[in-house]
C-alpha cells in the first residue's frame, strides 16, 4: 500500500485503490487535524470516522480491516485537541468547535473519497455525528452509530458536577481524571493492554470540556424529532459499562421507522470495534450488509 503525506487540497494526494494518504487539515481557529485516508481497492463508497473521548482516529484498524475488502474506504481524523491534532489537550470553549470540525472534514471526504460517503461515530463521537446529522447535509448517505455516548453508565454525584460546572467557569482549562477503567472498554484483554498502553489516549478532561459535553448530550436527547427519516444503523452493546444502552435505545426508540435500523449485542461491551475477535466479528458483518444493501438512490 502506498503512503502520502498531504494537507487539504494539495496536488499530491493520491487517491489511487488500495493506497493510504496521511496528512493535516485547517479547521476553525486554523487548528490542524491529523487523518488517515484508506482507499479500498475496489471502491463502491466511502466511511468518515468521528472517534470517541481522549483517544484517537488511529484505533480503529479492525474497522478499516474490515470494511477495505469489501470496497468502503475509510477516513478518520482526531479531533482537536486529541491524537496528533492541534489544540488543547480534550479541551473546547463550545463542543460545537468539534461539529464545525467535522463539517470540514465532511468536505474533505467529499473530495477524496469514493460515493456514496456514510458517517460513522462512536461514543463521544456519536454525539458529534448526530448533532451534524440534524444539520442534514446532502452530501452523506447514511449514519452509523456506535454506542453513541448519551448518557454515562455510573451516575456522577452531584457535588462532582456542581463543581465541574463552578470550574468550567472560573478555571476552564482545569484537567480532571476521566476515571474511566480500561478494563470497561472491551472483555478482550489484549485491547485493554494496548489501551492502557497507548501515550496518545488522554486519561484525563477538563473542566470546560465536560459542561460543554453534558450540554450537548441534553441538546440530542431533547430535539430526537430533528433527526425523523435520516437513513441510521445503531450498534449497541448491552454490556457497556461506560454508556448506558437502555438510555440509547430510549432514544432510539423515538426515532423508530423504516429507515432506522438497531442491532443489538447482549453482553459486549463499550469498544464494540475491539472487542473479542469472534464478537467484533459478528458486529463487522452486521455493519458491511447495512452498507452493501442501501438503497442505490
Amino acid at each position: 500500500m502506498s503512503e502520502t503525506a498531504v494537507a487539504l487540497g494539495d496536488a499530491a494526494a493520491t487517491d489511487q485503490p488500495g493506497s493510504k494518504e496521511v496528512g493535516h487539515f485547517a479547521a476553525s481557529q486554523g487548528v490542524q487535524l491529523h487523518y488517515h485516508l484508506h482507499n479500498a481497492p475496489a471502491p463502491r463508497g466511502g466511511v468518515l470516522i468521528l472517534h470517541g473521548f481522549a483517544e484517537h482516529g488511529g484505533r480503529y484498524n479492525h474497522v478499516i480491516e474490515a470494511l477495505l475488502p469489501r470496497g468502503f474506504s475509510v477516513m478518520t481524523y482526531d479531533h482537536r485537541g486529541h491524537g496528533h491534532s492541534g489544540g488543547r489537550r480534550v479541551f473546547v470553549e463550545r463542543f460545537g468547535e468539534y461539529v464545525a470540525d467535522a463539517e470540514v472534514a465532511l468536505e474533505l471526504a467529499v473530495r477524496r473519497m469514493p460515493q456514496p460517503l456514510y458517517v460513522l461515530g462512536h461514543s463521544m463521537g456519536g454525539v458529534v455525528a448526530l448533532l451534524l446529522a440534524a444539520k442534514r447535509p446532502p452530501t452523506v448517505k447514511g449514519w452509523i452509530l456506535s454506542n453513541p455516548a448519551l448518557h454515562a453508565a455510573v451516575a456522577i454525584p452531584a457535588w462532582k458536577v456542581a463543581l465541574a460546572r463552578g470550574a468550567s467557569r472560573a478555571l476552564p482549562g482545569l484537567s480532571v481524571p476521566s476515571g474511566i477503567p480500561p478494563e470497561h472498554i472491551s472483555r478482550d484483554a489484549d485491547e485493554v493492554r494496548k489501551y492502557g498502553d497507548d501515550q496518545l489516549n488522554s486519561k484525563s478532561a477538563t473542566a470546560r470540556w465536560y459542561t460543554e459535553f453534558t450540554s450537548a448530550q441534553d441538546e440530542v436527547l431533547r430535539e430526537p424529532q430533528l433527526l425523523a427519516g435520516l437513513p441510521l444503523l445503531a450498534l449497541i452493546g448491552e454490556g457497556d459499562l461506560i454508556i448506558d444502552p437502555k438510555v440509547s435505545l430510549q432514544f432510539l426508540g423515538a426515532l423508530a421507522g423504516p429507515s432506522v435500523e438497531v442491532q443489538r449485542y447482549p453482553g459486549l461491551y463499550h469498544e464494540l470495534f475491539n472487542e473479542i475477535a469472534e464478537d467484533r466479528a459478528k458486529v463487522f458483518k452486521d455493519l458491511a450488509h447495512w452498507l452493501q444493501t442501501r438503497p442505490a438512490a
